[in-house]
């Protein structure tokens, strides 16, 4: 009797514990994120001992691939002497590992490199990018840029490592390259994604109708993580552009982080001023949104929770933002012209 007592009591030891391990492995992408940028620098020695100790802080592979793309994004700066000169280093991940700066196709093959040790199905795709650089009318022949593709929960997932860590900015007519981790290049809408990503492999748009470089190149042009994280929606977008060759997004400024999600708002840049628009968003950090009509700053009412809302009626002509209070200033972020 007492031996089946203890038997019993040791497995439910073993069962708590095989528990609290399974329970570990449920990490939330913001830890996910902070354990692929904090790895420790001698697990940091080989892309095999870096994927083995992926592997141990988790079997899920959709956690594998946020941990390989946090790493990459986190960990290999742009080489911007390179895109500048046009004279590349050698992309392979081995080489791009120990230098930790790349182009676009070394971050590529870097990102599978890792997911190939950890068994997550991993393509490179090349294609062409709207990216630095690019205006509207530009040519879209040829390639310019590579992405990734993973396969996990029995689909696949688009990513862009190299716009994860970063974009670039125009400084004396040299790109010069900011390194901000972007969490929305992970796992991306295809309809999102073909805005501005056309790969040369028709297969890889991962969308049962494909578009072709034609249609492609015709595409509306915006700054599309910052627009997509602020709530607005693909298919209403994509509906819009259409169906209406005057409709055209309110201008929308990259922000380093989404502050906000719009759950309501105009689409099209252009409203009446003697129209009725209502504003309604939700709150996702400290800020203080507010509109500001040219010079008239006015406060969102509070709906309920982080939720507020703005009925205006009458606007002034000229414009009308959607911005954060800092201190006497707003920082603009969503901007329409009232006519």
């Amino acid at each position: 009797m007492y031996q089946k007592i203890i038997i019993r009591f040791l497995l439910l030891i073993l069962f708590c514990f095989s528990y609290r391990i399974v329970a570990a492995q449920n990490y939330t992408y913001a830890q996910l994120d902070s354990i692929g940028k904090y790895v420790p620098l001698d697990q940091e020695e080989s892309i095999g001992k870096l994927s083995d100790y992926f592997q141990k802080i988790t079997s899920n592979k959709n956690a594998q691939a946020r941990l390989v793309y946090s790493w990459v994004a986190h960990h290999i700066a742009y080489d911007d002497d390179a895109f500048n000169s046009q004279v590349y280093n050698d992309p392979s991940a081995e080489a791009v590992f120990k230098s930790r700066k790349a182009v676009c196709a070394g971050y590529s093959f870097l990102f599978k490199a890792i997911c190939d040790e950890l068994n997550i199905p991993c393509v490179s795709i090349d294609g062409f990018a709207k990216g630095y650089g690019f205006k509207l009318g530009m040519p879209v022949t040829g390639v310019n840029h590579a992405w990734n593709a993973v396969q996990y929960n029995d689909q696949w997932h688009l990513m862009d490592p190299t716009w994860g860590s970063g974009y670039a900015e125009n400084i004396n007519g040299k790109a010069k390259s900011k390194s901000i981790y972007n969490v929305y290049w992970f796992d991306v809408n295809p309809k999102e994604f073909l805005f501005n990503h056309f790969p040369d492999s028709s297969k890889y748009q991962f969308l049962p109708k494909k578009v072709t470089r034609e249609q492609f190149k015709k595409m509306m042009y915006f700054e599309t993580s910052t627009v997509f994280q602020m709530g607005f929606n693909v298919d209403s977008i994509l509906i819009k552009s259409q169906t209406d060759p005057k409709f055209s997004l309110p201008t929308v400024f990259n922000m380093e982080s989404v502050s906000f999600k719009i759950n309501s708002a105009p689409y099209n840049k252009i409203i009446k001023a003697a129209s009725t628009h209502y504003f309604e968003i939700e709150q996702l950090s400290n800020d203080t949104i507010v509109l500001l009509n040219n010079q008239d700053l006015i406060l969102f009412d509070n709906k309920s929770g982080n939720t507020f809302s703005k009925t205006m009626e009458q606007l002034k002509l000229g414009e009308l933002h959607i911005g954060i209070l800092r201190g006497p200033e707003v920082e603009i972020i969503l901007s329409y012209k009232v006519i």
